[in-house]
């Protein structure tokens, strides 16, 4: 009887370890001098069997939470991680059961972006200087037979131009749900 009561003791102190830190719910709104997507929504979009991309949504984007999962010892929910095909310099943020993830940030203008250290334009490359880049286009893009405007990051510093003609500049705004 001892024994079952500290078995089970155990088990309820490891599930109390594991914490879930959830932000509150936000959209992602495009800012764009190209007033066609200009303050429109992103939205998660069926690409393949439990993976999602951010698809251009109008007025009806998805809410967002950023979440942490600490002290589990498996994948619990969907991070976000980039697809790259070799053929493209765009990569595709992809949300999907994993263990990679692309880590991302919000400026104080609450604009998302990526954290770089690499300096790789020059000889030596350097990792010495953080910078944010902000490499986001909306993209007509496909993955696995589904073709989307999808919001799509180009890989290379904040220089580096899609080769995809059908994108277009953007910004990513957070705007928390009221």
């Amino acid at each position: 009887m001892k024994t079952i009561a500290i078995v089970s003791s155990l088990l309820l102190l490891g599930a109390a370890a594991a914490q879930e830190i959830q932000s509150k719910p936000f959209h992602l709104v495009l800012q764009s001098a190209n007033n066609t997507y200009n303050g429109q929504k992103l939205a998660a979009c069926h690409s393949g069997a439990a993976i999602e991309s951010l698809c251009l949504a109008g007025n009806t984007g998805s809410e967002i939470y950023l979440n942490t999962t600490k002290d589990k010892s498996f994948v619990e929910s969907e991070p976000m991680s980039f697809y790259v095909d070799p053929s493209t310099n765009l990569a595709m943020p992809m949300f999907q059961p994993s263990y990679d993830q692309q880590q991302v940030m919000f400026d104080k203008e609450d604009l998302m972006g990526i954290y770089s250290y690499l300096g790789d334009t020059i000889t030596p490359p350097t990792d010495d200087k953080v910078r944010v880049l902000k490499n986001w286009y909306l993209c007509e893009t496909n993955y696995s037979a589904y073709t989307y405007r999808t919001l799509a990051w180009v890989l290379g510093n904040g220089k580096a131009k899609p080769q995809n003609p059908s994108c277009v500049k953007v910004q990513v705004h957070r705007r928390f749900v009221q």
